[in-house]
């Protein structure tokens, strides 16, 4: 980069003759988090560091410009904010002790992660990593910078949904680079729209791998989940996960994709499983795949369809069985060929859970007591480190990229990175209880719910928008970073997304009344409900409904909908003269009837504040 040109530290891009960006709206006034990274910082002598996209458990990315490429990208920074802080001094990252093995452990499985990806440079379907190196006592990551939009603003920008010949069209690239990324024994478990990017050729890129336990319960960092799209193995540390996990990711996103809704979260199906048919929802979506997508988002993993290939099988092999054919015709029924290779492997795992239970009990206790010796090692080992090499703030470890290359990399790590036995609050600091509130801005609420109902009481304000997900978490009233008094319940206010203003009224046939009107709730539609007679639907099941399926509904505006629903069987007349007697005789009778049968009860179900 020639000296005389300044960048953006927003977009990269270059500044005009006032110091100020044409593309986008940043200032360096902005204020950025103390935790992380502040722009304009080079790392390596080669990237200068812009603003920060993004942050999870794992780390945090930011866009950057390599000077040697004269290109824009974007770095990975290993970060896990529970085990570790920033000196604000040096940039170094300062590992709490007692985390150390932990930590430790988890940039190894980071960078190893990161190795294989960037040995599919051929992809062009991932964002790849390009560069490695080690530095502030952690690991970096340099990855290609994508130019599109998230599949989430895609979305926004196409009425909410798409077709199923659209999607075809995106998806099958994907599901071919999915599918050799597991083969290398990758397993993503965060693919959602947001984590998946339409470039500007109008291709599907996926981005945002992590290691596993950011995204798996209680493995000691912050978990990352998406909501509607997180699988129900990934809530416990205790189930298998694998490619079926991402199995049940994609098939939700192309759910969400064709009917426009969101996915129940499957932490709520695992104990109530309402999950409603996406051909229920839009009828104009083919039912083989609304069965295909079924069976890839069943809760139980041993349920579901197992990888990638079988899920593109059953897309678009299946539909080709239905053919009408003509009466004597004859039909040549394939056989299906079933893989036995998973099947096999899921029968013979309950056959080796029978242990026995004493030498199960021994395994633990030496287990835990080479655990506890090795803590005492690690701790006499860094505790009596030489203070003098603290002043090195980068740590010489060469990530060649070289397939060749030995993948048993020995890890060398500053002495700085322990500083005491206890982590300590600068000096002038105001935090007074030791709790600091959390971003969960961007959030689903149901997950904002799970990690904080217990020390807040949450007042939900909604609103309606095309552009968010239902759940959405807009804004927070009180401000990130600010402390507070876990002991105490405080009262916070979030401003929450109760989905699109429009919705498309979903399809009725066969459908009871108390199912019907169970997911009129869910979906947040006003109704009323009117009773009529019919000699070709059950009782109490939905006959008609005063807009139409698949059409759409305001419910921003409040417009109600009417379901007529069966209250009786229509008895017929066997003899002309009593039909014609009753045709001559006014309906004033009938009209009264009509209007006693109709029963019109505006439901209650808005967003409750």
């Amino acid at each position: 980069m020639e000296p005389s040109v300044k960048l953006c530290m927003g977009c990269m891009n270059e500044l005009d003759a006032s110091g100020r960006c044409r593309h986008c709206s940043y200032t360096d006034d902005i204020p950025h988090l103390q935790s992380y990274l502040a722009p304009k910082t080079v790392l390596d002598n080669r990237y200068i560091v812009g603003k920060m996209l993004s942050y999870n458990g794992e780390g945090a990315s930011y866009i950057c410009y390599d000077m040697v490429g004269k290109c824009k990208c974007v770095c990975r920074e290993y970060m896990p904010d529970t085990l570790c802080e920033r000196d604000s001094g040096t940039q170094n990252i300062r590992v709490n002790p007692d985390c150390l093995a932990k930590y430790k452990t988890f940039m190894s499985e980071f960078a190893d992660m990161n190795k294989v990806l960037s040995r599919m440079r051929n992809l062009t379907h991932i964002a790849t990593a390009k560069d490695m190196f080690c530095e502030n006592n952690t690991t970096y990551v340099i990855l290609e910078y994508v130019e599109g939009v998230s599949l989430k603003k895609f979305l926004q920008s196409n009425t909410g949904f798409l077709t199923w010949e659209q999607v075809k069209k995106l998806f099958v690239p994907l599901f071919t680079t999915l599918s050799i990324i597991h083969n290398a024994g990758i397993i993503h478990r965060g693919i959602s729209p947001e984590n998946i990017i339409v470039t500007t050729d109008c291709e599907l890129k996926l981005t945002g791998f992590c290691i596993s336990s950011i995204r798996t319960s209680n493995t000691g960092l912050l978990p990352e989940f998406y909501s509607g799209y997180t699988a129900p193995e990934q809530y416990s540390s205790l189930q298998w996960q694998g490619t079926w996990t991402d199995v049940y990711a994609v098939a939700a996103v192309i759910y969400r994709i064709l009917t426009g809704c969101m996915p129940l979260d499957a932490n709520t199906r695992i104990h109530n499983d309402t999950l409603v048919e996406a051909c229920r929802i839009n009828p104009r979506i083919p039912q083989h795949i609304s069965r295909v997508l079924s069976r890839a988002m069943a809760v139980r993993g041993e349920d579901r369809i197992q990888t990638v290939t079988e899920l593109v099988a059953a897309l678009f092999e299946q539909h080709n069985t239905h053919v009408e054919h003509a009466k004597g015709a004859t039909q040549t029924i394939p056989i299906q060929h079933v893989p036995k290779q998973n099947s096999q492997r899921r029968k013979e795992e309950p056959e080796k859970k029978p242990v026995n239970k004493t030498a199960m009990i021994v395994g633990w206790c030496v287990l835990a007591a080479v655990l506890i010796l090795a803590v005492v090692l690690l701790i006499q080992l860094f505790s009596g480190a030489d203070d003098s090499d603290n002043n090195s703030s980068k740590t010489s470890i060469d990530y060649s990229f070289d397939d060749t290359e030995d993948d048993s990399d020995d890890y060398v790590y500053d002495t700085n990175v322990v500083t005491g036995s206890t982590t300590t609050l600068e000096s002038g600091s105001e935090w007074g209880y030791g709790s600091i509130m959390p971003n969960v801005v961007g959030m689903d609420y149901a997950e904002v719910e799970r990690q904080l109902g217990g020390e807040f009481t949450l007042r939900p304000e909604y609103y309606y928008s095309d552009i968010d997900d239902r759940g959405y978490v807009k804004s927070q009233a009180i401000p990130e970073g600010a402390d507070y008094d876990p002991s105490m319940k405080n009262e916070l206010k979030l401003e929450v997304c109760a989905g699109p203003p429009e919705i498309p009224v979903p399809d009725y046939s066969g459908w009871s009344k108390k199912d019907y009107i169970s997911l009129l709730d869910s979906l947040n539609i006003k109704y009323k409900i009117a009773k009529e007679k019919s000699a070709t639907v059950k009782v109490d099941y939905v006959i008609k409904t005063s807009i139409a399926a698949g059409d759409y509904i305001n419910i921003e505006d409040g417009e109600v909908l009417t379901v007529t629903i069966c209250d009786g069987v229509v008895t017929t007349t066997t003899t002309t003269t009593t039909t014609t007697a009753q045709q001559a005789e006014p309906p004033a009778d009938n009209s009264q009837s009509d209007n006693q049968n109709t029963d019109v009860q505006p439901s209650d179900n808005t967003p409750a504040e």
